[in-house]
């Protein structure tokens, strides 16, 4: 749009799917009536810088993908990567060994292999990296992959098994460091360089599927002592490495931890977190929540030079397909997280059957795509629109704006790319529609937020 001009594009319970408005809005000079519903962007105020969205290509999505047709294949990493016609995701998400979505528990080195002679990514081979290759064709550029660990190898560790918690045996903390390295090195090898590493996804979990528990201060120690020192003397060239990657809960005290030594700290570009335990959707976390969207501004005040990665959000307890409250719940954590200071959303898997699947501990989940495999066909969940409005219009580069919405109803993010447009997120999760009012540098037009929607306003700043 031009000066003065707004697009708009909305999604709705009531049946819009990222339609674009008829009409253009039109900026005008005038005075907005006293204690009216009310957005107001200042581009004069930036905060963090952006780096875009992505999803994590898991063994069981790049399985269940190469179930499709052809054309359903490209179908759904045009609509994930493509930036023209799909909602040009950027980043990417990696298992390092089995996690609960694949096929079965392994890992990459035989039983007692100090040496890592036998370590081998062919298994990657065979999917995954297949799959990775063909979303960076159509993102037109290196996708930013993280890689993650759930679990070393079962006899590494103190219980002799990956799955139900256990601990990494301290005898083979240098060996475990050196696993990280070759993995980069054998993707890079591959033709598919990674961006970042996490030291342990979930390390306060212990859970049916592949885990390995570390308390703040173990993780601490392994980055300072095994994991930081092989980084550095390794080959590997600007590999950003994040600790934690749990939930919201204890990031800050994590963070706290493991940045109070100063030599831990020096390794570590900054940290990862997953959105599970809000009580609401789910029903393991105590009543009391363990949402605490305000630990991510705290973990970035704790640190500013430090950086905050999403490393994983899906709603669980199956694929719940048709639930609108799925995509409404993406859309009310993007806002607060991206409002506190967050500079990347990496999601779970990126497709899955119609079962949340599979997943060999039964931990059936949400996806953004679903395939339905019987009848040769994909279907788009709630949440996969809710994700569009925001990474589809926010562009890498981006830095958040300031935005403030006077009604608790509307919940609002703004962002200026680097080609001077503005992407304003709007969002309804009440049962009423609003009409409000959309002020920037003093002109102002009206508009709403019908219920139960998500509406992205273009705009171009005019200073």
């Amino acid at each position: 749009p031009g000066i003065g001009k707004v697009q708009v594009v909305r999604t709705t319970k009531a049946g819009e799917r990222l339609a674009e408005q008829p009409n253009l809005l039109i900026l005008e000079d005038v005075r907005i009536p006293s204690a009216e519903p009310t957005v107001a962007l200042d581009p004069s105020v930036t905060f963090q810088t952006f780096m875009g969205f992505g999803g994590s290509f898991t063994e069981t999505s790049a399985e269940v993908w190469q179930k499709l047709p052809v054309d359903l294949q490209q179908l759904v990493l045009k609509a994930y990567f493509d930036e023209e016609t799909g909602i040009g995701y950027k980043l990417g998400r990696v298992h390092i060994g089995a996690c609960d979505f694949s096929e079965g528990n392994w890992s990459l080195i035989e039983e007692n292999d100090t040496d890592l002679k036998t370590f081998s990514i062919d298994r990657y081979e065979i999917a995954i990296l297949p799959m990775i290759r063909q979303a960076t064709e159509y993102a037109k550029e290196p996708l930013k992959l993280m890689a993650s660990p759930w679990s070393p190898p079962a006899w590494m560790k103190d219980i002799g098994r990956m799955k139900t918690g256990g601990k990494l045996l301290p005898e083979y903390r240098e060996v475990w460091a050196r696993h990280y390295i070759k993995f980069v090195e054998a993707f890079k090898k591959a033709g598919v360089p990674l961006w970042s590493l996490t030291v342990q996804n979930e390390p306060h979990a212990s859970t049916p599927w592949e885990n390995c528990l570390y308390t703040h201060e173990e993780e601490r120690d392994f980055v300072r002592d095994f994991l930081g020192p092989a980084l550095e003397k390794s080959n590997i060239e600007d590999i950003k490495l994040l600790v934690w990657d749990h939930n919201r809960d204890d990031m800050f005290l994590r963070a706290k931890t493991i940045y109070s030594d100063p030599i831990a700290e020096k390794y570590v570009w900054g940290v990862a977190y997953h959105w599970y335990g809000d009580p609401r959707y789910e029903m393991w976390p105590p009543q009391e929540g363990m949402v605490v969207y305000d630990n991510l501004r705290k973990t970035h005040e704790l640190r500013p030079a430090k950086h905050i990665v999403m490393s994983e959000a899906c709603q669980e307890f199956g694929p719940r397909i048709g639930d609108w409250k799925v995509g409404e719940r993406y859309g009310e954590a993007i806002i607060r997280d991206l409002n506190n200071y967050l500079e990347a959303w990496i999601d779970w898997n990126l497709l899955l059957d119609t079962s949340g699947g599979p997943n060999h501990a039964s931990n059936f989940v949400t996806a953004p795509i679903l395939a339905d495999l019987a009848r040769r066909k994909v279907l788009f969940h709630t949440n996969f629109y809710y994700l569009a409005h925001f990474s589809r219009f926010i562009k890498p580069g981006a830095q958040r704006i300031l935005s403030s919405p006077n009604r608790d109803a509307l919940e609002v993010t703004a962002f200026k790319n680097t080609d001077g447009s503005i992407a304003a997120v709007v969002m309804n999760q009440g049962n009423s529609d609003i009409s409000f009012w959309l002020e920037l540098g003093g002109k102002a037009a009206k508009t709403d937020a019908p219920k139960h929607s998500i509406t992205t306003f273009l705009l171009q700043d005019e200073r």
